[in-house]
């Protein structure tokens, strides 16, 4: 593995693992699929004279490999035991030198149920106005064993701060993605009901997401940054150590951070940090915003006043939490992902927009998605929802999916429709004429932006 050369003329080189989108230069690796081979598809980046290609050793491949060396003399093929534990491995090693170079540089890593990539962004986004061409952060939700290493091949000399998401479906993700990146500061957002088809509950996705925790201290002597939720009732039970700063709300369990929505500051070490930005939606949102103008000015002491301004700036990633102007009407889109707990906190953020705004619950119409991945229980968390949707006084609701009839049972109403196709043909007859605010949000697999024409 280190026998392969880093660099090329004093640069890094950069690694393409998808043939639809190569660059001139770069290492190729392919990974097998189950329904095809990258191998017989390389031609082209072959043509434009891709100096390495690595590929996974086994017979079939091993014949592909024989033909393609007679034609394309000037790229070296490389055998590999396994592609995947190749670019781990080649990232692990990346960011061990990396971080030998200087003790400044920092691997923030973000992990949690709910805002991961929300937090991501707003970090990434203050961090970069203000350190432009030094800061590497994980693109779009390239969060798993293969996202992870390939943001971190990025990361080149000048390199400061890495921003990277973790992301976890199955027990022990966590722990691989620590591994391969040694994170030595960190967050956990929260700990919501996620992936119960394979941790079946809030204790087991508390084990997985805590993880980082564990691994921020392991790698720090104990003593990094590690930013730690008081008002999660289970991330209040990690120890509060050196280099632990805890935070929440002032009646949460007395936070070292006291975060206030309402005035949009939070407060640490006799110090006060803002982020006024009046396009962001729901108190969740706004404390995310805040928070990261704190990490931010805690890992960069000097530079708190240009954060803050940054944080004025930034504009949600598409689908997420994200307000739009359709045919003149307002639309909150929030269909990247959907769980009960998320699903929660954005319908209460939505109705506070609506109250602050003086905007009658009446005049707002719900549409809801299936949330997927819950496992055995996925029709009570959808009768739950649809109970929570009446509380908050909700009146209009149009449910989606093959669970629309449980969030229908629990709401006691609304409208139950299969997929998103069969709303589309009459959706703004239906529906967007007849209310002038829209609330959007279910699991990525629905695609409900599709009801708004929006790629």
């Amino acid at each position: 593995m280190k026998e392969i050369k880093m660099r090329q003329d004093d640069k890094m080189f950069t690694i393409s693992t998808d043939t639809r989108n190569y660059q001139t230069g770069e290492f190729f690796l392919a990974i097998q699929g189950k329904k095809f081979n990258p191998l017989d598809f390389v031609n082209p980046i072959l043509e434009k004279g891709c100096p390495y290609l690595f590929y996974e050793h086994n017979e079939m491949n091993h014949k592909l490999v024989e033909k393609l060396r007679e034609n394309f003399k000037k790229t070296e093929f490389v055998s590999v035991r396994s592609s995947v534990e190749f670019i781990q491995e080649l990232a692990h090693y990346h960011m061990e030198e990396w971080k030998n170079k200087s003790d400044d540089h920092i691997l923030f890593a973000i992990s949690g149920s709910n805002g991961k990539t929300t937090h991501k962004e707003m970090l990434a986004h203050i961090l970069s106005q203000v350190l432009e061409g030094q800061v590497v952060a994980t693109e779009e939700n390239n969060n798993n064993h293969l996202g992870v290493p390939l943001t971190l091949l990025k990361v080149k000399d000048q390199t400061k701060v890495v921003v990277l998401e973790l992301g976890s479906n199955h027990p022990g993700e966590i722990k691989t993605l620590c591994d391969i990146a040694i994170p030595n500061a960190g967050l956990t957002t929260n700990i919501g009901a996620t992936h119960l088809e394979f941790f079946f509950n809030e204790a087991n996705v508390f084990k997985e997401e805590s993880y980082l925790y564990h691994a921020v201290k392991n790698n720090t002597n104990g003593e990094g940054l590690f930013l730690l939720n008081l008002d999660d009732s289970y991330l209040r039970t990690l120890p509060l150590t050196k280099g632990t700063i805890s935070f929440g709300h002032i009646k949460s369990h007395h936070p070292q951070a006291v975060v206030d929505v309402e005035n949009m500051k939070i407060y640490y070490n006799n110090m006060a940090y803002t982020a006024f930005h009046p396009s962001v939606t729901g108190d969740h949102n706004k404390q995310n915003l805040l928070l990261c103008v704190l990490i931010a000015s805690l890992l960069f002491p000097d530079q708190k006043e240009k954060f803050e301004l940054a944080a004025k700036k930034f504009i949600p990633a598409q689908n997420r939490s994200q307000w739009l102007e359709v045919e003149g009407k307002s639309v909150f889109l929030d269909a990247y992902n959907a769980n009960p707990s998320s699903m929660e906190i954005a319908l209460k953020g939505f109705k506070d927009h609506l109250f602050k705004n003086h905007i009658d619950l009446k005049k707002a119409c719900l549409i809801l998605g299936d949330m997927n991945e819950l496992g055995e229980k996925s029709a009570f968390y959808h009768e739950s929802i649809g109970r929570y949707l009446k509380k908050l006084g909700f009146t209009h609701a149009y449910f989606i999916g093959k669970f629309a009839s449980s969030y229908a049972k629990g709401f006691a109403g609304g409208d139950v429709i299969g997929s998103v196709q069969e709303l589309r043909s009459d959706f703004k007859e239906k529906c967007l004429n007849k209310f002038p605010i829209h609330f959007v949000k279910g699991s990525r697999s629905l695609q409900l932006e599709s009801l708004f024409d929006i790629n």
